[in-house]
């Protein structure tokens, strides 16, 4: 066992964020067992229902409120756009014209046999014809089925597009020698199984490619073996060149092997690469997070731990229990999904999903995660140093075990919208649509040249829903003192008169472009049903618009940055405590922890 942290609430924004953990145990209703599937995307999902009188859905251009801009930019049946964390889908080029692209599919059925990357460009003035539905819609970029692509620009006045092509085996390298114009040529990286990838271009000229991927794992619907002893290796390649040839070919990073870990998983990572410098992030929920970091264009490397788990190599169905009282132990992890970006100091910045876990059947090689706690997102850079504090008990249950470095930055939360003391949605448990992620997750981040971070996330709306599920919307924050304190977040979903239904839009999977100045751009699939069809939700197929939305950042966030604080302390030792979400707290207002509070029908903000 070795030393951890694992986390309790922490910054908390005015009215959006409260206290984490349950000082008398967990609901079971917030559990929910691990049951979804990794998904490649060339899996026969015979089981799911096909929509047989599909919509045409109306492009929506513009937003009421004259700040935000949106365009719907492309279609896909293929609606999941990744396992975990996102990709760079999105570029915007120096002369103010954008490239983007996704995984795409005009198959009404659960093949996708067309399947592969959806691409459009902005000229400056508008964007590319949008072949309306049921299309079909433009060519695939490769010669091949693929997905999960990764979009950049090249120092040489080129684009690139790398996935995984699950027709062959290997990592598809699409280019083409200018931005926006010209035929895609198709190569490989390698005739390993790899899929998952991600990729970031760096050097000094513009033209190395760092990619990462995944060799096949083993298990349910795996065939995979292992590699060098792990169950899925998280391997590395470089290109200095552009893509034309590859130095650097299925590397293993520091300590990326079996006296560390066991295997790694799908999309649980992320990329980022400036001049010299690039950085890979992993989001791990049952073992440590951390960063690697080279400055030196991928020759050598460092290793930070921003999220240190209790237990070394943890494998399922081995037991946590830290204070060995013979009660398993909650512990608080990442979701899986994060956000890497680097600043024009090329120092990294990480933004987490946060959920608690439990492995409390120890004989079904499954575990429970507790998604409708509404643990939200966390953040780190580099100056806050490594994750090397002793793992911290709740005093109200202590089988909850935490985090201080992730305590102390939470930085956002999926709202209250409807004034209660909980976030839930329609039902006990709350219409949750199976992700498998917190309610406000899949974070992606930029940053502006002076050093002020945004961050997207996808958050659970609890006041829209289709009568079973809850709607996610699109949300964004800022912190202008570098990550010390964060706006409340603004719901930017464009909303368009009537025939908006009211919000009722699923917003998932933002790609932000790293680079923000007066306005964030970026890119997120939309469609009119909670839940993903490849996610287990029992969703029709159906079309998912992708759509590009632009948001000036000047005016954006009215509300409050700092947190009010309450400090009659004395008043407060004598009335029942309770959190939003409705859960009470038997300590005294002096000794609770930060967070939102309702004492006496008010709430109460505590920051210290």
């Amino acid at each position: 066992m070795k030393k951890t942290t694992t986390f309790i609430s922490s910054i908390l924004l005015a009215a959006v964020l409260s206290a984490q953990i349950n000082p008398v145990g967990i609901n079971n209703l917030h559990k929910i067992k691990y049951d979804k599937m990794i998904m490649s995307g060339d899996e026969a999902l015979s089981h799911l229902m096909v929509n047989p009188n599909p919509s045409t859905y109306p492009i929506y251009n513009s937003n009421a409120k004259g700040t935000m801009t949106s365009e719907v930019i492309g279609y896909t049946t293929y609606d999941l756009q990744t396992n975990g964390s996102i990709q760079n889908r999105i570029v915007v080029h120096e002369d103010g014209t954008i490239s983007t692209a996704w995984t795409q599919s005009s198959e009404l059925n659960a093949q996708w046999a067309d399947r592969g990357t959806g691409y459009n460009y902005f000229d400056g003035t508008s964007w590319g014809s949008v072949i309306l539905p049921p299309g079909p819609f433009p060519d695939r970029l490769e010669d091949s089925r693929t997905g999960w692509p990764s979009i950049m620009a090249l120092g040489n006045g080129g684009e690139c597009v790398i996935s995984h092509s699950t027709q062959y085996s290997y990592l598809n390298v699409a280019s083409r020698a200018a931005i926006g114009t010209g035929v895609w040529g198709n190569t490989n990286i390698s005739e390993d199984y790899l899929i998952w990838n991600r990729s970031a271009a760096g050097g000094l000229d513009g033209n190395t490619i760092h990619t990462i991927a995944l060799t096949e794992p083993m298990g349910t619907n795996w065939s995979g073996s292992l590699y060098n002893g792990l169950n899925g290796a998280l391997l590395y390649f470089r290109s200095q060149d552009g893509g034309m040839s590859w130095d650097i070919d299925t590397m293993q990073l520091l300590e990326m092997d079996t006296s560390h870990f066991l295997g790694f998983s799908a999309d649980d990572y992320a990329i980022a690469a400036q001049g010299e410098t690039v950085a890979i992030a992993y989001f791990n929920a049952w073992g440590d997070s951390f960063i690697l970091k080279s400055t030196d264009n991928g020759d050598n490397w460092t290793k930070t731990i921003f999220l240190d788990f209790p237990v070394d190599k943890y494998a399922v169905d081995a037991g946590i229990d830290l204070d060995l009282d013979g009660v398993l132990d909650r512990v608080y992890s990442t979701d899986n999904t994060g956000s890497l970006i680097l600043d024009a100091n090329g120092d990294a910045h990480v933004f987490y999903g946060v959920m608690s876990y439990a492995d409390d059947d120890l004989s079904d090689g499954n575990w429970s995660y507790f998604p409708l706690t509404n643990d939200g997102i966390a953040y780190w850079n580099e100056s806050f140093g490594p994750d090397n504090t002793p793992p911290t008990v709740h005093p109200g249950d202590t089988s909850l075990w935490y985090s201080d470095m992730m305590d102390a930055h939470l930085i956002a939360q999926a709202p209250d919208l409807n004034g209660d003391p909980a976030v839930l949605g329609i039902d006990e448990i709350g219409g949750y649509a199976l992700y498998g992620r917190g309610l406000a997750s899949m974070p992606s981040a930029g940053v502006t040249a002076n050093g002020d971070l945004y961050l997207s996330f996808s958050a659970y709306t609890e006041t829209i829903d289709n009568g079973s599920q809850v709607f996610r919307h699109i949300y964004v924050t800022k912190s202008e003192d570098g990550g010390n304190t964060w706006k409340t977040p603004v719901d930017v979903t464009p909303y368009d008169g009537p025939n908006d239904f009211n919000g009722m839009h699923e917003c998932v999977f933002g790609s932000m472009n790293p680079i923000v100045d007066d306005k964030i751009r970026m890119i997120y699939q939309m469609d009119y049903e909670p839940g993903l069809t490849l996610q287990g939700d029992e969703d029709m197929v159906d079309y998912n618009a992708v759509v590009y939305l632009e948001i000036d950042t000047a005016g954006l966030f009215s509300g409050p940055t700092a947190i009010v604080e309450n400090n009659n302390t004395h008043k407060m030792n004598n009335n029942k405590i309770f959190d939003l979400l409705g859960r009470e707290w038997k300590l005294s207002f002096a000794d609770l922890p930060k967070g939102v509070y309702i004492i006496n029908g008010k709430k109460v903000f505590k920051t210290k």
